[in-house]
């Protein structure tokens, strides 16, 4: 006989072990829902009014609700409602979780009061291999659509509401192979994203990101003029993610003091972080991270430990980090140049408007801006990201460049690159000698296949 109901276990260490019963149709937990579970655990806090798109069994809502949340949940197949409403009335959570039949375009309700919304993305192909093929209404719940899939969708949607400021977006996507839900939509509307965490599970990878809008969806401050925008920031009171970008700058600064020649046009930030993020890495992983997270965005590359460079190894801008005993903050100045020039050294520059082609300098703020937030604003709900992970976007972002052919000039000889020590000096290897350097000055940069 083929029963219709199945029991499905979910158990977390010290925090939970239910048998939940589900109907035949209905996602059971499996592997991507501890997956998320576990990016869920890693939240900083646990209370406010969350959201649960596509419940399934209810494993995710309950979770939330025992950790300390009220919890909405949605999910469109009828039988998935039912099992869910009949688990979460087993393990007598009624009180705080609320679940209706709906979903993305279809009877969902997204209020400003909610902080944090999760989904587990459908990331099924349309075409499935029959013996895995799941029942119709599953099918239904769980297959991904074109064009972005359920992802973009979902991101529409939201743009639609009047969501709170500060709602944090939590899903799990399959990266590899990938499918038509992709994490990089978040950022291209403007959306900070972090990786929260991640497993591969026999040939796929999955990933949780989270995202919210940059600075509780604030806007900078522009002005059309000033000496330096460094200075500029000094002089507000905000300690939550203020920015301020100058359409002029006259006297901004440069590496040692030296000014940083602008011209109408350019893309001229800065940026206040917390201060306290040194506590977690060097001043120098800070610096070559930065650059790193720009660099990425931008599609260029980098060069230690603060200059972006076109894959030709024409410089585009630079990065400056200022602090003082008196800011709880720091501040990361950011310059990019919009067109090429030529400097008096016959040195040619480029500008953004070679690889990105004409759009304005507040086009590339917000660019910046998503890129900045999404490794160093603090999110109330999110932990930082690790040292491991600052190291890891600053080597990536080196090796962009390192592998079109570099050779470093220390005391008259060649010397390459072979890595990076945690506190941000280059590791670079001679015919004898492996020495690791601090100071910029004391070496030169050989580029070829230029």
């Amino acid at each position: 006989m083929d029963f219709p109901f199945k029991q499905n276990e979910f158990q977390i260490k010290n925090i939970c072990n239910w048998n939940l019963e589900t109907h035949k149709t209905v996602y059971p937990p499996r592997e991507d829902t501890y997956l998320m579970a576990k990016a869920i655990l890693k939240m900083k806090k646990h209370q406010g009014l969350a959201l649960e798109i596509g419940c399934g069994s209810g494993a995710l809502s309950m979770l939330l609700a025992t950790l300390g949340w009220k919890v909405i949940a949605y999910d469109v197949n009828p039988y998935a409602v039912s099992s869910a409403r009949g688990n979460v009335k087993k393990y007598n959570l009624e009180n705080s979780i609320t679940i209706e039949e709906g979903g993305i375009g279809e009877n969902i309700d997204i209020s400003d009061e909610i902080d944090i919304i999760i989904w587990n993305l459908p990331y099924l192909n349309p075409i499935i291999e029959q013996e895995n093929k799941l029942e119709y209404i599953e099918d239904a719940a769980y297959l991904d659509l074109e064009n972005g899939g359920w992802n973009r969708k979902l991101n529409d949607t939201l743009e639609m509401y009047e969501i709170s400021d500060h709602c944090l977006v939590m899903l799990l996507f399959r990266t590899f192979p990938e499918s038509n839900s992709t994490p990089e939509l978040w950022k291209e509307k403007g959306w900070s994203g972090r990786k929260i965490t991640e497993e591969i599970i026999g040939d796929e990878k999955l990933e949780v990101h989270a995202f919210w809008k940059p600075g509780g969806n604030s806007i900078p401050i522009i002005i059309d003029e000033c000496e330096s925008t460094m200075d500029e920031v000094k002089k507000t009171n905000n300690k939550h993610w203020t920015r301020i970008m100058a359409k002029t700058q006259t006297k901004g600064r440069g590496r040692r003091n030296a000014c940083w020649q602008s011209i109408d046009g350019d893309m001229l930030a800065t940026w206040k972080i917390p201060k306290k993020i040194l506590e977690e890495i060097s001043p120098g992983i800070l610096q070559i991270a930065v650059g790193g997270s720009i660099a990425s965005l931008l599609k260029i590359g980098l060069k230690w430990p603060n200059d972006l460079l076109t894959n030709d190894f024409r410089k585009m801008g630079g990065i400056m980090i200022e602090s003082d005993s008196e800011d709880e903050s720091m501040r990361i100045g950011v310059g990019i140049n919009r067109t090429k020039r030529i400097s008096e050294e016959i040195f040619t520059s480029s500008g953004w408007d070679e690889t990105l082609g004409e759009i304005e300098n507040i086009d590339i703020y917000e660019m910046v801006d998503v890129a900045l937030s999404s490794n160093f604003e603090e999110h109330y709900l999110l932990p930082n990201i690790s040292s491991q992970e600052m190291e890891d976007i600053s080597w990536k972002a080196l090796s962009q460049i390192l592998s079109r052919g570099v050779v470093i000039k220390y005391k008259k000889n060649n010397f390459r690159i072979i890595g990076m020590s945690e506190d941000g000096r280059l590791d670079i290897l001679g015919n004898r000698d492996r020495i690791k350097i601090a100071d910029l000055e004391k070496i030169d940069w050989e580029f070829y296949n230029h």
